[in-house]
Parts: structure tokens; sequence; C-alpha cells
């Protein structure tokens, strides 16, 4: 979970150069205040895709302990043990 901490921070980073980037670029319109827009757009979505792996991740662990509770939850309604 940590890792996801640090991750979240570091999109919320990211962005908060974005917005400042896309305000110059707004207020000046020179290339290089544009081409610093875009290198933030990039990263966003880099950390981005970064994030919703893990996400998916953590979703896919859920489901396996869901499904594991509800296999011994069925083996002891039986009256059987699959856990051994």
């Amino acid at each position: 979970m940590e890792q996801d901490e640090v991750l979240h921070a570091e999109l919320m980073q990211a962005f908060s150069k974005y917005f400042k980037a896309n305000q110059r670029w707004i207020n000046t319109g020179t290339r290089i205040a544009g081409r610093e827009v875009r290198y933030w757009l990039s990263e966003i979505r880099r950390l981005c895709s970064l994030r919703r792996e893990h996400v998916r991740a953590w979703r896919k662990e859920l489901d396996e302990i869901k499904k594991q509770k509800k296999e011994i939850q069925k083996a002891q309604a039986t009256g059987t043990n699959t856990t051994n």
C-alpha cells in the first residue's frame, strides 16, 4: 500500500506542475511553455497507467480473497473441509 501512496503523491505533484505549466503557456504562448505542458501531460499519462495497474492488481487480489471465503463458507455449509 505504501507504494500506492507514493505513486498517488507523484501523480498529484505531476498534475500540479502541469497546471502551473499550462497557466504559463496560456499567458505567454511560447514554444518552451507548450513543450513543458506536453511533457507534464505525458508524465501524467505514464503515472496514470502505473496507478491503473496497481488498482487492477488490488482488485484481483480482493476478488481472490472473496472467492476463497465463499469456498470456505460453502464447505462449512455442506459439512466438509477443503482447507486441509
